[in-house]
């Protein structure tokens, strides 16, 4: 049986039928929206971590630099009996870490004491080729063994590195607090040249990086304000951002020395 359907009934089916495909539409784009913006908190998130990261990494790398040239210049009596601000801020923590550095360091000579010696009984194993299989197989036995006791050495010279290099991050960690607690609080900034460029460059480095996860800590916090963050999304609304952190208008260096900024004397043990 024909079924056949009045013009009025045709503009109904195909009302509804556009309702249908015009709420689908909407759905898909929705399901887009809410994906793009589950994408771009995620990535924001991520940022937030890579900013503490680097802010962390900043301090390490400071306190390598720093360590490198105090170590030697406290190795004199004057040193410890100063009572100028910069020796009275950087003495404690450099003490701590000296001593743990410096047992590491005495370990660290015996052990290249003890390869280099190696090396060279090693060297002086085979004075001639050896002329037969047996010879051969024998001297190969006897080489890898001696390959396998310098690598070892080898392997415990690098964890020794590895754990001195983070003491110095450690002394970083440490240091650049004071420092910058000491600039924030009575304003005071180091009077040894090398040191205040050190202090100066890291701040300003990680001022950049509080000043970026600043933003984006806002621009989250914009995206997951409530329901309205899709259409906000999707209209490129404009959000207000605050730029936070520590002040990128330091104060000139110095011109003036204090107690550690002459000594040239060596550290022998300082890695």
């Amino acid at each position: 049986m024909k079924t056949e359907f009045t013009e009025r009934e045709s503009r109904i089916i195909m009302s509804l039928w556009g309702n249908v495909k015009a709420g689908a539409a909407a759905a898909a784009n929705k399901a887009a929206d809410a994906t793009k913006l589950a994408g771009h908190k995620t990535k924001l998130k991520a940022d937030l971590v890579f900013c503490d990261r680097e802010t962390s990494n900043c301090k390490k790398a400071f306190g390598v630099s720093m360590y490198d040239h105090i170590s030697p210049l406290s190795q004199t009596a004057d040193f410890y009996a100063a009572h100028d601000d910069l020796t009275e801020i950087l003495r404690p923590s450099l003490i701590i870490a000296q001593k743990e550095i410096q047992a590491l360091a005495a370990k660290r000579v015996k052990l290249k004491e003890d390869l280099a010696a190696a090396e060279a009984r090693r060297a002086g194993a085979f004075p001639t080729p050896a002329e037969t299989a047996g010879q051969k197989v024998l001297n190969f036995g006897k080489a890898s063994a001696m390959h396998s006791n310098e690598t070892k050495m080898k392997a415990e010279i690098s964890m020794l590195d590895a754990r001195i290099k983070g003491f110095k991050q450690d002394f970083g960690l440490s240091l650049f607090t004071i420092l910058a607690e000491a600039e924030d609080t009575r304003g005071y900034l180091p009077s040894d040249r090398q040191v205040r460029s050190i202090y100066d460059q890291t701040r300003q480095d990680i001022n950049k990086l509080l000043a970026k996860k600043e933003k984006k800590s806002e621009e989250l916090k914009a995206l997951s304000g409530g329901n309205s963050e899709l259409s906000s999304h999707r209209n490129n609304s404009t959000q207000q951002q605050k730029n936070g952190g520590f002040s990128d208008n330091l104060p000139s260096n110095a011109n003036h020395t204090g107690t550690l900024s002459n000594s040239k004397d060596p550290d022998l043990l300082m890695l």
